[in-house]
């Protein structure tokens, strides 16, 4: 395996993390009051202009979903709502047991063994992306933490052979596709049970607030943790440059990208993939599951994406770009108190736009299409559909077909692109 450790060092030693302390990138040079000043003035609901292509910069996730509307493969249902809907960006789970993900009314028959390039080809993948979409992203699986030399040739061949396959199969369309992880913070922490609630103090357990959860120490082997998240994403980086290097004819664009979800964890001094991965190895893009970052004011968002933003190393192909994006973000509707009416939801929602149109975000991939959590376990069986009053309300559109808060938000986002909202109403 790709060693990292003397890099990785130098690095904690140079920004003051090798005794526990938060990096100097943290640093944001304006105070809160101006940063919240400044989010104010991307925000529509507070009178801000909405860009002309904001339709393929917000996007939503379709995966897992509890409840469908039609006889088509769920996929494809999902996939086609979207677009009627008004949507460019559409985040999909790329994994090759894809009936855990989209059951309803589906027929996979795929092999036992099969790449990723051929599961591109099965009908249902090929019918989405003929859509007229801008953006597909794709989370798709991988070694991850269990990354070695081995595994690692494997994965840069098989990202290299998708990504040749979609330029060279989409070459007359200008598509884009985005691939990525899942959770990267939880994939190296193996699960996100009480054992991956990591505190930065060597030996000591912390009891959380809330009573029952514990953090724990970080455990002796963060560092080759560390190195073989490194290592998977350098593959993954490199199958995807390959690839691009070879198909130079084509109006369709592959990135790779690193997603993190513990990008506040890593401020404060605590081995994530933000200050001990990203800073090892050079990316496309950098995506946010920002659950860690979700205040009610935006002011976390902000400095969340500057402080990724300062410690990703670009690939020649970004030409400098910093392309931080918003993987995965959401409000359950129905689950927190303060949050289950329409004025916070709404209110959360334009701050975390203003922020993404302050900071020139290119995605904001929400969570997402038709909810995936039911409201306890009981509720959870694959195989049953919920109705509305069942679900946390993680949706655009309910079990009873009607529009969620935010789907209402974002609507009023696509009907005035280009102009300001005149109403809510």
């Amino acid at each position: 395996m790709q060693y990292y450790k003397l890099y990785f060092f130098s690095f904690l030693l140079l920004t003051g993390q090798a005794n526990g302390q938060p990096t100097k990138a943290s640093k944001v040079q304006m105070s809160d009051s101006m940063i919240l000043s400044h989010i104010k003035q991307f925000q529509p609901l507070q009178g801000a202009s909405i860009p002309s292509d904001i339709k393929n910069r917000i996007g939503a996730t379709h995966v897992a979903g509890k409840y469908y509307f039609t006889d088509k493969p769920y996929l494809v249902e999902g996939s086609e709502k979207m677009l009627e809907m008004g949507y460019g960006v559409l985040k999909l789970w790329f994994r090759k047991n894809p009936g855990n993900g989209y059951f309803y009314n589906s027929n996979w028959n795929l092999p036992k063994e099969l790449s990723l390039t051929q599961l591109a080809q099965h009908p249902y993948w090929k019918s989405v992306f003929e859509m007229p979409f801008h953006t597909i992203a794709l989370s798709v699986d991988g070694a991850g933490v269990r990354t070695t030399d081995s595994s690692a040739a494997k994965e840069e061949q098989e990202i290299y052979e998708l990504t040749k396959y979609l330029l060279t199969t989409y070459a007359h369309r200008e598509l884009t596709f985005v691939i990525h992880n899942w959770e990267g913070d939880w994939m190296m922490r193996g699960g996100t049970g009480d054992y991956a609630r990591w505190s930065r103090k060597a030996g000591e357990l912390i009891r959380a607030v809330d009573g029952d959860r514990v953090t724990v120490l970080v455990p002796n082997d963060s560092m080759q943790r560390i190195n073989a998240m490194a290592t998977w994403f350098a593959a993954r980086q490199r199958g995807v440059s390959r690839a691009r290097a070879e198909v130079k004819v084509t109006k369709a664009k592959v990135y790779h990208a690193i997603e993190a979800n513990k990008v506040m964890d890593s401020q404060a001094g605590i081995p994530g993939i933000i200050n001990s991965v990203v800073p090892l190895i050079e990316t496309d893009m950098v995506s946010w599951s920002c659950y860690d970052g979700m205040d009610a004011t935006g002011l976390g968002l902000y400095k969340g994406i500057q402080y990724i933003q300062s410690l990703m190393r670009p690939t020649p192909y970004m030409k400098g770009k910093k392309l931080v994006f918003l993987g995965e973000i959401g409000i359950p509707e129905q689950r927190y108190e303060g949050l289950t009416t329409k004025e916070p939801v709404v209110a959360r929602w334009d701050a975390y736009v203003g922020v993404c149109l302050a900071l020139e975000v290119p995605y904001i991939m929400q969570w997402e299409l038709y909810c995936n959590e039911p409201k306890n376990e009981e509720l959870r069986k694959l195989t049953d559909t919920r109705k509305t009053d069942e679900m946390r309300g993680f949706w655009l559109i309910r079990p009873d077909g009607t529009d969620s808060w935010a789907g209402e938000y974002f609507k009023q986002l696509l009907k005035n692109a280009g102009g300001k909202i005149r109403s809510t109403n």
